[in-house]
């Protein structure tokens, strides 16, 4: 898959069925969207591409307001890089001055380096200076200027259209084993291993703290059994994300204790699958106390791990 940043680099030549958007999380309904787009590309002999942008358009039309990814930019890229499909993504920046771009503006910035035989979107798919550019619009433009616009209706699951939204709404409420059918593999997260003051070596579980972008979005606060990759190694592994309050109470950490593993990870990236909830953050009367629950909590991790995708295909991202 070719990864384009600028779109000046490209030089019109080779024809592409091509789909636009955010694709925060890429979940299950994009990947139907990115499916249908690789069938329309091989309809008409063409290459199949996604137009995606960084950062996320609220960070440009609504300032100050913090906004959080389910997919990183590199995240997304590596998601989409496994699954294989797309013949070519462009990262197009998002700015004020490509916000106020008209969507015939906008096309036109495309079709300038981009020989455009099929757009696929969906249903509710809107661009351009006051998300002028509807599937109507698109439909009369395509009909005037050459190429198909086909639209994919949403999809859904349990009766309730698979969203970015809906994923967060579950991520925030700490479901993650939920989150997993919407996205056709678990939640995960990456971050590089710091130096931390150890309280989980003393207490006999050392941990990796991780350090992770502030605009990741996690899920709630709590202790998950999780798989993780240092690598090319996989682990099972515990996580505990929030302020430890029976140790500390200030700072908010992500820590993950890696089962039968005591290697020295400081400074290696390590990336998390979120399997399961075990328990809620809780403060203990004591740190015997804690010490006896995070026992538990292992206990329940093993047992959770080794559950999970029994007589499955492997589904991780990274796993």
């Amino acid at each position: 898959m070719q990864v384009i940043r600028e779109l000046e680099t490209l030089t019109p030549g080779q024809p592409y069925a091509l789909t636009v958007g955010v694709f925060d999380g890429i979940h299950q309904g994009h990947r139907f969207l990115i499916q249908e787009t690789c069938r329309a590309a091989k309809d008409v002999g063409a290459q199949a591409g996604m137009v995606t942008f960084w950062p996320h358009p609220l960070e440009v039309l609504r300032p100050g307001r913090e906004v959080r990814y389910l997919t990183l930019l590199e995240e997304k890229l590596d998601i989409l890089a496994k699954q294989g499909d797309l013949d070519m993504v462009v990262v197009l920046p998002f700015t004020p001055a490509l916000a106020a771009t008209s969507a015939s503006g906008f096309m036109e910035l495309l079709r300038r380096h981009l020989v455009l035989r099929v757009l696929v979107e969906g249903t509710d798919f809107a661009f351009g200076h006051n998300r002028e550019g509807t599937m109507a619009f698109l439909s009369a433009y395509g009909k005037e200027h050459g190429f198909l616009v086909e639209t994919i209706d949403l999809q859904l699951a349990d009766n309730e259209r698979i969203s970015s939204t809906r994923v967060r709404d579950l991520l925030g409420s700490g479901q993650v084993e939920d989150v997993m059918p919407l996205l056709g593999r678990p939640y995960s997260a990456r971050g590089r291993v710091v130096q931390g003051d150890q309280r989980g070596r003393l207490l006999g579980f050392p941990t990796a703290n991780l350090s992770l972008d502030a605009r990741k979005f996690l899920p709630a606060d709590g202790v998950y059994a999780v798989r993780a990759q240092v690598g090319e190694q996989g682990y099972e592994g515990v996580t505990n994300i929030g302020v430890r309050p029976t140790v500390d109470g200030k700072h908010h950490l992500t820590e993950v204790h890696l089962l039968d593993m005591q290697a020295d990870l400081y400074g290696q990236e390590l990336e998390i699958e979120f399997i399961a909830r075990l328990r809620g953050e809780q403060r203990f009367p004591n740190v015997e106390a804690l010490r006896g629950q995070i026992e538990q909590d292992i206990r329940q991790a093993r047992v959770t791990l080794g559950q999970y995708g029994k007589g499955e295909p492997e589904r991780g991202a990274v796993w």
